[in-house]
């Protein structure tokens, strides 16, 4: 058993997503709020890229890292070519199981899942395991996530990048949420990208607000590392990547000591 009871967690991740996290907390007495710190939208693409997506069936290989990367590339396939499947000889790779159930939910049975939800290892499975050599590759990201996949597959395969969602800072946010954690009135304040982060770092800082003693929790490396450029040490760093991991965490962090 873990004591959750009257805990004041935050989240900061998207709107959209705060709801998998909330569930996977219910009946545990804590108290959760909502603070996204992050906004996701659809990305302008170019003439280029969107001539790329018409004419797809040039590819070997589809890859997605996140069910964003999978529900905005579809809108945009769709609405481009009017067509209601992608074509057959398209092979897809996933990361993570969720992101996988999002491209078996819009009818693809993806060719490749990743048990792993790191991009690092993503991409190492993708060269040696994966794809074969010389093969046509297309990325669809986010205009945030960074370049280790294509760096790993370079001189390996043949990849183009289109960004067809963009991250960004949410318009409106709870100042007084931000005034409750700068006046220690909560237990701990979740951070799921390294972009939530920062975001969420800029504000403290925007309005002369304190950031070092942070309650905070990582998600992951990549996200613990930009804490730690900004002097912020985690409480812990989930070992599993995604929503289930950091869950698991915190109801491990709050399970009482024997």
């Amino acid at each position: 058993m873990c004591d959750l009871h009257n805990k004041v967690l935050i989240s900061t991740q998207p709107a959209e997503s705060f709801p998998e996290f909330e569930n996977a907390l219910n009946n545990s007495g804590a108290i959760i709020y909502s603070l996204p710190m992050i906004s996701v939208s659809e990305a302008e693409i170019t003439e280029q890229e969107k001539n790329t997506i018409i004419n797809i069936s040039q590819f070997d290989w589809l890859i997605f890292t996140s069910k964003n990367g999978i529900q905005y590339f579809l809108k945009k396939y769709f609405d481009l070519t009017e067509k209601k499947e992608l074509p057959e000889n398209l092979k897809t790779a996933v990361i993570g199981k969720k992101t996988a159930t999002e491209l078996i939910k819009n009818g693809v049975t993806p060719t490749f899942i990743s048990e792993s939800n790191l991009a690092e290892i993503f991409s190492i499975e993708l060269k040696e395991k994966v794809i074969d050599k010389n093969s046509n590759v297309l990325l669809l990201l986010g205009n945030l996530a960074g370049n280790l996949i294509q760096n790993t597959l370079e001189n390996h395969v043949n990849t183009v990048r289109i960004d067809c969602y963009k991250n960004s800072i949410p318009k409106s946010i709870d100042l007084d949420l931000i005034k409750k954690i700068n006046s220690d009135k909560y237990d701990m304040i979740i951070f799921t990208s390294s972009s939530c982060f920062s975001n969420f770092a800029e504000t403290l800082i925007k309005h002369n607000f304190q950031i070092q003693n942070l309650k905070a929790v990582s998600i992951g490396k990549p996200t613990t590392k930009t804490m730690k450029d900004y002097g912020v040490i985690p409480l812990f760093t989930a070992k599993q990547s995604n929503i289930e991991g950091i869950v698991q965490e915190i109801k491990t962090y709050y399970k009482p000591k024997s």
